[in-house]
């Protein structure tokens, strides 16, 4: 190199902005404040059917549990008020009743839980998806199998897998 004189490569810049980076933490607090956000972010968008999907399914369980709760306590009370006007129409006897309550109780936990379960996974999702978010996957991915040989020192053999990414 001679004094003033700069050598290397031209390299041609563009006036595009660089992309920036994509975070698990923002994906994580789009997801916990707004469930499928995270997702959108992450440019999932084909998972917002299977998540509106699951919390659409476990809801619609929810209410139609609760619904059989309110129907067979009402029934319940019907049975054992003594009042000749309430009837109970539901066909099951008082010791059935309870032990229908006792079951939709039991179901209806079991519908808190699944719509808990999967605003967790969402927001647990949307944070992996982000992290993963670079991670460049292509078609050229290979695995050989080769058996494997060694005679010298002690004789050994076995399979040799050769994983390339």
């Amino acid at each position: 190199m001679k004094d003033g004189l700069v050598e290397g490569e031209i390299v041609e810049t563009t006036d595009e902005e660089p992309e920036p980076f994509h975070s698990p933490r923002k994906a994580a607090l789009l997801s916990t404040f707004l469930p499928g956000a995270g997702q959108i972010y992450n440019k999932k968008y084909w998972k917002l059917p299977i998540l509106y999907g699951g919390f659409g399914l476990a809801a619609y369980y929810l209410s139609d549990n609760l619904k059989r709760i309110d129907r067979y306590k009402t029934a319940y009370g019907a049975t054992i008020d003594g009042d000749p006007n309430t009837t109970n129409d539901t066909g099951f006897s008082p010791t059935q009743l309870l032990t229908l309550v006792d079951q939709y109780k039991t179901w209806r936990d079991w519908s808190y839980i699944a719509i808990g379960a999967i605003y967790v996974l969402q927001i647990v999702d949307a944070s992996v998806d982000a992290h993963l978010f670079y991670f460049d996957v292509n078609d050229d991915i290979s695995l050989e199998v080769n058996p494997y040989f060694q005679p010298f020192g002690m004789a050994s053999g076995g399979v040799l897998l050769t994983f390339r990414l």
